[in-house]
């Protein structure tokens, strides 16, 4: 699939200075991304090219047991193999509130967390992803909040009109993070046709 990017409070240098392979794997991922019905598809492909590269995930919910033949993942583990060597805690958004929330994905590179939000929901959970990213970097355990969202849910599921009203889509992202005046990094990236 295409992208496009919107850098706040960071920069491509800024990515790679956390790890010089980060944004290569971050956008080689999305480039590997096949066009799907739906954005339980897509989330089950974000899964199976991401959790196999040492990301760690918060739920299995909606994840096949293999991943589909089509996106070419030289793996041999199942979800469930993959499950036990899940680290959930690295996607807990805060560890000093009552708050039980958890970014979608999460790794550590150099010591450096990095948070992973997938996000095809409405505009509010988008909303939520943010101010996780904010109270995780807040506890100084946040390096890099990523916030993937579709370009143009209109256009990408213009045969499911009744699935993305209300969804999150890049200008309205890209828009509110300005607004809200985070001060934390966060990459945001638009995926699309």
């Amino acid at each position: 699939m295409n992208h496009e990017f919107y850098f706040y409070n960071c920069s491509k240098e800024y990515i790679e200075n956390i790890d010089t392979s980060l944004y290569s794997q971050i956008t080689d991922i999305i480039t590997k991304l096949n066009k799907r019905e739906t954005q339980s598809d897509i989330n089950n492909d974000f899964f199976w090219l991401l959790v196999p590269n040492g990301w760690n995930f918060d739920t299995l919910s909606g994840v096949s047991e293999a991943p589909p033949s089509d996106l070419k993942i030289n793996t041999s583990s199942s979800s469930l193999q993959l499950k036990e060597k899940n680290n959930r805690v690295f996607c807990k958004t805060t560890s000093t509130i009552e708050a039980d929330w958890h970014s979608d994905f999460a790794k550590t590179f150099n010591g450096k967390l990095i948070q992973l939000e997938v996000q095809f929901g409405k505009v509010e959970s988008m909303c939520k992803d943010f101010c996780g990213f904010k109270i995780a970097h807040y506890e100084n355990r946040l390096s890099l909040g990523i916030e993937i969202v579709m370009s143009e849910p209109a256009k990408y599921f213009s045969h499911r009109k009744s699935a993305i009203s209300g969804m999150a889509y890049f200008d309205i992202a890209k828009n509110t993070i300005s607004a809200i005046g985070l001060n934390c990094p966060i990459w945001l990236i638009g995926i699309k046709e």
